[in-house]
């Protein structure tokens, strides 16, 4: 139960960090990509590592309805 309402009660912010990591990533792979700022930018890296958000937030979310049952 605790663990439940901690979860609940860091919902909100947990939601707003992580959605604003996957549109800031992806907006600023683009803009890096289409830039040409140097020679070798990473950018199916960055990409992966902004989309990596999404799949913790998921799992954020598939951790807190098994604690809801």
């Amino acid at each position: 139960m605790p663990v439940l309402a901690l979860l609940t009660l860091l919902e909100p912010v947990v939601r707003v960090v992580f959605s604003l990591a996957i549109v800031l990533g992806i907006i600023a792979a683009m803009v890096f990509e289409l830039s040409a700022v140097g020679p070798r930018f990473p950018f199916l890296g960055i990409l992966c590592l902004t989309l990596g958000s999404g799949v913790i937030l998921v799992v954020y979310y598939g951790v807190l309805n098994l604690f809801s049952r």
